[in-house]
């Protein structure tokens, strides 16, 4: 999927690793992720994320470069999947935005659709970059875990996407999209917000919930984790759709 190498592995979606933020009853649970398409139209999977697999990855792939960035990410993630305080330096925060991109698109081959939600060409630029795209932009949060039919659920992922037509200034019209891809793994929310067409420059504003959102892509100055916690489904629904709770169009 991102170099088009051979031979093809099987893959974690979401690193066994992550277990080690849960307590061990909790390991097994079975989480949910959902994938809605530009029509509103809603794929739902429930199962247990950290024992799923995908072949769709060769072996140097899965052994290197992707190795090495779940060994970087660790440190930090763990932390703050226990909701603990952690410190987020530009490098933090820059390996953090490269897993938020590798794990959602790790998500998106887990559950397909006929018109992706991000475009296959994300795995190559990221394969060659080893990091988002400039225009891309990354977010954390906090997250109190949301009981769904009473039940206590360890893990979410949801992908959003928008169609948008725009004019530019000499009178011509564009379709813009957008895809928001929203990751909570305990306490820890990690927002991915990819837009096109490629080169889009746009700003994004959370409005009356900025204090829930910090921003680590493009990458900052330092800061400490966590931001206000979102403590509802209503606020975590909010979040996973900035782009519907803004009302704006992206701008050229």
């Amino acid at each position: 999927m991102f170099c088009g190498g051979a031979p093809v592995t099987n893959e974690h979606v979401y690193p066994r690793w992550l277990a080690e933020g849960f307590p061990e009853k909790m390991r097994t649970d079975r989480a949910m992720m959902s994938s809605y398409s530009d029509q509103s139209s809603l794929r739902r999977h429930f199962g247990r994320m950290l024992t799923a697999q995908v072949k769709a990855v060769c072996e140097p792939c899965n052994s290197g470069w992707m190795s090495a960035l779940e060994g970087r990410v660790k440190p930090y993630l763990l932390s703050m999947i226990k909701g603990e305080i952690v410190e987020l330096p530009p490098e933090a925060q820059e390996v953090l935005a490269t897993w938020t991109l590798k794990t959602a698109l790790m998500c998106q081959v887990m559950l397909p659709q006929d018109q992706p939600n991000l475009p296959a060409e994300l795995f190559t630029d990221l394969y060659q970059d080893r990091q988002p795209a400039q225009e891309m932009k990354v977010f954390c949060g906090y997250m109190m875990p949301p009981r769904y039919l009473n039940r206590w659920s360890p893990m979410e992922n949801r992908s959003v996407p928008r169609t948008i037509r725009q004019r530019r200034a000499g009178g011509s019209v564009f379709e813009a999209w957008a895809t928001v891809v929203t990751i909570r793994i305990g306490y820890a929310v990690v927002q991915l917000v990819s837009a096109g067409p490629k080169g889009l420059r746009y700003e994004l504003g959370f409005g009356n919930y900025s204090p829930y959102v910090e921003p680590v892509w493009p990458i900052r100055e330092t800061f400490s984790w966590p931001p206000r916690a979102l403590k509802t489904l209503q606020e975590f629904n909010v979040f996973t759709d900035p782009l519907r709770q803004v009302g704006q169009p992206l701008p050229e």
